[in-house]
């Protein structure tokens, strides 16, 4: 099977407003996974098997917890497919991407 997921992390700090902080640390995290991804305004795209995915979710949950966050909404949407499916293929007509991208 072929999976892309679509998260949405929502992260709350007891002692800050700061989301933003807490969301940028998580996106450094899935650039870190070497997934292929893409990150947009409301929510990043990875790319892998559901294994991968997964943990993904648990390594970026466990992150925000260990910075402090108590309670983090993941808005997750997943995508099965027998066919291969890629974010490149679903946006190539509104990007152009490099060709080691």
């Amino acid at each position: 099977m072929n999976y892309i997921m679509a998260i949405q992390l929502v992260p709350h700090h007891p002692k800050t407003s700061d989301y933003q902080s807490h969301v940028n640390s998580a996106i450094e995290i899935i650039e870190e996974s070497g997934l292929t991804h893409f990150v947009g305004p409301m929510e990043t795209t990875v790319e892998g098997s559901i294994d991968e995915l997964m943990n993904l979710v648990k390594k970026l949950n466990r992150h925000l917890e260990n910075e402090g966050c108590d309670q983090v909404t993941s808005n997750i949407k997943l995508i099965q497919s027998e066919k291969p499916i890629k974010i490149k293929d679903i946006l190539a007509d509104y990007y152009e991407f490099d060709e080691d991208e």
